[in-house]
């Protein structure tokens, strides 16, 4: 019998305290300044009243809006950040396993994934980097 100790999702989500987070009054600069300041290429996007997550955006989101919006890049700062989220984003629940968190990020080739509650309240994020290095760890 293994006496390995079984690492839970619970054990690697990074806390919603150090994420970057704005709330749906916000535009795309507030949403690119705390992506800047916490250092991660995502910003989650949630109701101001009760946390609930709207959408999500991401690095990649930023460059194909560059790309194909028409607009002034100082004019695209200033729009509304929830015109620009993904409203469908990927996410798992607080209860979900850490294998099916990581294969669900296998799937979508995504780095971040948001961890919400049973009434989708935004509790945290699972990034790649402590995944692997636990992997790491543990071989």
């Amino acid at each position: 019998m293994s006496t390995k100790k079984k690492i839970s999702l619970k054990e690697l989500i990074i806390d919603k305290s150090k994420i970057p987070i704005i709330d749906e009054k916000g535009v795309l600069k507030d949403a690119l300044e705390s992506m800047s300041n916490h250092k991660y290429g995502v910003c989650f996007c949630v109701n101001k009243k009760n946390g609930k997550l709207l959408g999500i955006l991401t690095d990649g989101d930023i460059r194909r809006k560059i790309l194909n919006v028409q607009k002034p890049f100082s004019a695209l700062l200033n729009d509304d950040l929830i015109l620009h989220i993904n409203k469908k984003p990927s996410k798992v629940s607080i209860n979900s396993s850490l294998s099916a968190a990581v294969k669900l990020m296998k799937k979508k080739l995504i780095w971040d994934l948001p961890v919400v509650n049973k009434k989708n309240i935004l509790v945290g994020m699972l990034h790649l980097h402590p995944v692997v290095k636990l992997f790491l760890k543990k071989n």
